[in-house]
């Protein structure tokens, strides 16, 4: 009878255990093992990826019974996760930016978040930018929680600037024209930022980064992909005259590759003290802080604004958040739902833009005295809210159409075939893989 009983209230706290999530389980070998899910993200850089390490181990020291690993994707970040999700090996939690949310929300891969998130008032869904948090929903869900955010500006090196006699971006009307002009003035005076003792000195890198040049096509009033988001839109003129103008920046000699430098991104680039100017986000700014780069403790040498100007002043919007792998239940689906509030709460996020890598999502935060006097090449980014487009369109094959289209993109720049070839293709490659993808 005393045995039954025994048994009877382990089972009983097991199950009360489970219910909350905290029980441990144990291994083959009879060693006990917490229960554990796969947090996954990109890294766009070693800081990021310490940010994120950081992130994990404040969630695990609040909840010592549970664990969260911190995963990367280190390419091709959402084919991979789309493969993983096929063969039933997805991370638990992971990030997702606000375009992709239609994808892998149509496929049934993503767990809405509605009953977790509006049942927290403590997690104040309210509280984040209503025209970040409408991006994540999908088909009256939300299928991912804002994380952060970034618009693109320009950052540019003062050093170079001053030793090449060339007047930093601002002092005359910040458009295409005058930003061709700075960068040609940049040209022409390398050898004296070589004098200064400034060696492998270059105007500008660039690459086939669409999202890069999307930005221009903006500036162009021009759009890519049409409302209903099953083709490219009727009218490409736009299109056609950002996609060229970022191109020629490197055609007429005015930047180099970013292949051609040893970080290959442009904000890395940029941190070895070498490069005129870039086009990047504030995931950027870390790097530039961080022991190694060339303005490390020094950061008054970099000067930021914003982008140039054509036919109306604009920029990319970057909008990331964390979704739920939908497969989850018990224990691992109450590790990942509290992981989520812990990290896009008012506290989490509050810690993880402290890093300085983006932009609150919340108001609160961003419009806060703390964050305005701590973060002033950050808080200026967010100033560029009213004139950024989100990198999002109505389909549920955005990311295949970009894929498709980067690999023209990269024919162009390595010279395979011309940007007007190029614009024709892409357009093509659009139609054909956006036909029927329409989410309206």
């Amino acid at each position: 009878m005393e045995k039954n009983r025994l048994i009877a209230i382990i089972v009983a706290v097991l199950v009360i255990a489970s219910a909350i999530g905290i029980y441990e389980v144990v291994t083959h070998n009879n060693s006990v093992a917490k229960p554990t899910i796969i947090f996954s993200g990109w890294a766009s850089s070693g800081q990021e990826y310490k940010f994120d390490v950081n992130m994990t181990n404040l969630f695990n020291a609040a909840h010592p019974n549970v664990t969260v690993k911190f995963e990367p994707i280190t390419s091709n970040y959402y084919g991979t996760l789309s493969t993983d999700f096929s063969s039933n090996s997805a991370p638990g939690v992971f990030y997702i930016e606000n375009y992709a949310v239609p994808e892998f929300g149509s496929q049934g891969y993503l767990q809405n978040l509605t009953p977790v998130l509006t049942g927290n008032s403590s997690y104040n869904l309210s509280g984040f930018a209503p025209s970040i948090l409408h991006t994540f929903y999908f088909k009256g869900g939300l299928y991912a929680a804002p994380k952060d955010w970034s618009p693109l500006l320009v950052y540019y090196n003062k050093n170079i600037f001053n030793a090449e006699h060339v007047a930093y971006p601002g002092n005359t009307t910040w458009n295409w024209t005058n930003m061709m002009k700075t960068l040609s003035q940049l040209k022409a005076n390398e050898s004296l930022a070589k004098s200064a003792g400034i060696n492998n000195v270059a105007p500008m890198v660039v690459g086939p980064q669409v999202a890069r040049a999307l930005a221009f096509m903006h500036q162009s009033k021009g759009q890519w992909i049409n409302q209903k988001g099953d083709a490219a839109v009727n009218n490409t003129t736009g299109f056609a005259a950002g996609m060229t103008f970022w191109y020629n920046l490197y055609a007429k000699g005015l930047a180099q590759l970013n292949s051609n430098f040893s970080a290959g991104w442009n904000g890395g680039d940029f941190s070895a003290g070498n490069i005129g100017m870039v086009v990047s986000g504030t995931w950027t700014v870390p790097v530039l802080n961080a022991s190694g780069s060339a303005f490390y403790n020094n950061m008054s040498e970099v000067g930021y604004y914003h982008m140039p100007e054509n036919l109306i002043r604009a920029t990319m919007m970057f909008n990331v958040g964390l979704g739920v792998n939908s497969a989850l239940n018990g224990t691992q689906k109450w590790i990942a739902d509290q992981f989520v509030q812990f990290f896009t709460g008012p506290s989490g996020e509050k810690t993880w833009v402290s890093k300085g890598l983006a932009l609150p999502s919340r108001i609160a935060i961003l419009n806060s005295t703390w964050y305005q006097s701590n973060f002033p090449i950050q808080a200026y980014a967010g100033d560029q809210f009213p004139y950024a487009y989100g990198w999002n369109y109505n389909t549920t094959n955005f990311v295949a159409a970009e894929h498709e289209v980067h690999n023209i993109y990269a024919n162009v720049f390595a010279g395979k075939i011309s940007i007007q070839t190029g614009i024709q293709q892409m357009l093509i490659v659009t139609n054909a893989t956006l036909a029927g993808t329409s989410t309206g």
